[in-house]
């Protein structure tokens, strides 16, 4: 019996062991791997893209929905291999934006104005918030060393971007593809500039804008397990 007793506990030693090991090897690589992301719209035979007619809220200091435009145009320019106009295109009819999106009689008119494959308009706000308010921080002592909490007034300020894109073919006035994007941010401090802010935000949507006319490599992460 004792004999017995002491055979399972050493089988069940042995087992313990062989688990742990296993446990030790079987283990995890993270690897990153680019992946192909096809276009949102098929741009065979486009080369002219006219951008303008944007719709956006009133801001004090920025001329939002010029200075968009200037971005927008500036950013495709320099990352596509689109012909971009330099006109000024006109801005959206004074209608409902429903029905002005479905006006492809517009849209083609405009098309052949300019000679553009492509036409990109849009809406877009951004609006500026008080973000001030009690916060705590994380403070080391230079005396002690030692780690403590402590909450204090800080003036801060917010800033909310969001645009809608709309993509219509120029031979028909056709909307292609419509495309809504959104980005926040906080800054210390009062009077921070608002432009300079509008071009970090649209910079931060760039990818997804030229992911809509042109193929691009997307990054996600992988978990490989080792043998």
């Amino acid at each position: 019996m004792g004999a017995a007793r002491v055979a399972r506990g050493a089988t069940f030693s042995l087992l313990a062991c062989l688990i742990a090991v296993g446990s030790v090897r079987a283990g995890t690589v993270e690897v990153q791997i680019s992946l192909p992301v096809l276009q949102k719209i098929d741009v065979t035979g486009m080369r002219r893209i006219l951008v303008g007619g944007f719709r956006s809220n009133d801001d004090p200091v920025v001329d939002i929905d010029v200075e968009y435009v200037n971005y927008l145009r500036a950013m495709l320019k320099k990352r596509s291999t689109f012909d971009i106009l330099d006109a000024e295109a006109p801005p959206l009819p004074e209608q409902e934006l429903s029905a002005v999106i479905q006006n492809s009689s517009y849209w083609k008119r405009l098309g052949e104005r300019f000679s553009a494959d492509l036409i990109i308009a849009g809406v877009l706000n951004f609006d500026r918030t008080d973000k001030s308010g009690f916060m705590q921080e994380d403070i080391i002592s230079p005396v002690t060393g030692q780690r403590y909490r402590r909450t204090r007034y800080a003036e801060r300020e917010g800033f909310n971007f969001s645009v809608t894109l709309y993509f219509f073919k120029g031979e028909n006035g056709e909307l292609l593809y419509e495309q809504h994007l959104t980005e926040e941010a906080v800054y210390d401090g009062r009077g921070t500039d608002g432009l300079s802010v509008l071009n970090q935000l649209s910079e931060r949507s760039a990818p997804e804008i030229l992911g809509v006319l042109m193929p691009r490599q997307k990054t996600e992460t992988r978990y490989l397990f080792e043998e």
